[in-house]
């Protein structure tokens, strides 16, 4: 009831799959490794997955149809 209905039930599966990857990416890169560098490049780097996940997200919200203005 506080979200909005999803259109296309497997591309948000696959968006929620790329936020939690990225979460547990960012930690490992963040507390696992030990050069700093690394950790921090790494941790970088892995803003932009949970970024195109919330994206693929909000795809699956759409109808598909484009309508008109």
């Amino acid at each position: 009831m506080n979200r909005r209905p999803v259109r296309h039930p497997r591309l948000y599966g696959w968006g929620q799959s790329m936020v939690a990857l990225a979460l547990c990416r960012q930690m490992v890169f963040l507390l696992v490794l030990s050069d700093p560098d690394t950790g921090q490049w790494g941790t970088l780097t892995g803003s932009a997955l949970p970024l195109t996940g919330l994206i693929v997200m909000m795809v699956s919200h759409r109808t598909g149809r484009i309508s008109a203005m």
